[in-house]
């Protein structure tokens, strides 16, 4: 007998998870505390600002999305050293290359919990997209989760877009 597959909301069951997927990550590579914001559910194309953020699809059959991690140079070049060490100079390609691999560990934890509980999600491949100030928007009518979080009083986000088998829906939108 196969699993049958639920269907991906964005809730608050979504939210915690991508909150302990983070919360986790950061705090077991970087030995820090990060405390997370009020998640913002809506509708419609949103933008993020920052200067490096990773991006990674996640498929669902008949829903399609995108996670992605949105951070200031600053806060990676902040976070870095306590990996890397003091005194090696954090360059472009090393935070580059970190929020990659963040992106890749926080998604992967979301996809575990949620696939043991019967979601079925893939993934694809991270991409980072940088520039100072740069605009990351997602061009569907689908809808969207944002959960900000702090690290020593530095903003990031991970947002979340979620877009139904070709159709605007209602029955991916949750309450947070």
């Amino acid at each position: 007998m196969g699993l049958t597959t639920q269907n991906l909301r964005l809730d608050d069951t979504l939210s915690q998870e991508v909150t302990m997927a983070v919360v986790g990550a950061v705090q077991t590579t970087f030995s820090v505390t990060v405390a997370a914001g009020q998640p913002e559910v809506g509708r419609g194309m949103v933008s993020l600002v920052g200067d490096v953020s990773g991006v990674i699809a996640l498929v669902q059959e008949g829903l399609e999305g995108t996670m992605t991690l949105c951070m200031t140079f600053e806060t990676v070049r902040d976070l870095l050293p306590r990996i890397v060490g003091s005194s090696i100079s954090v360059t472009h390609e090393m935070t580059v290359d970190a929020v990659g691999e963040l992106t890749n560990m926080i998604f992967g934890q979301i996809k575990t919990q949620l696939n043991g509980r019967g979601y079925g999600l893939k993934l694809g491949i991270p991409s980072v997209v940088t520039g100072k100030g740069h605009f990351v928007s997602q061009f569907h009518r689908g809808s969207y989760m944002i959960i900000p979080f702090y690290l020593d009083g530095q903003l990031f986000q991970v947002h979340l877009a979620l877009y139904e088998g070709g159709k605007d829906s209602d029955s991916i939108l949750g309450s947070v």
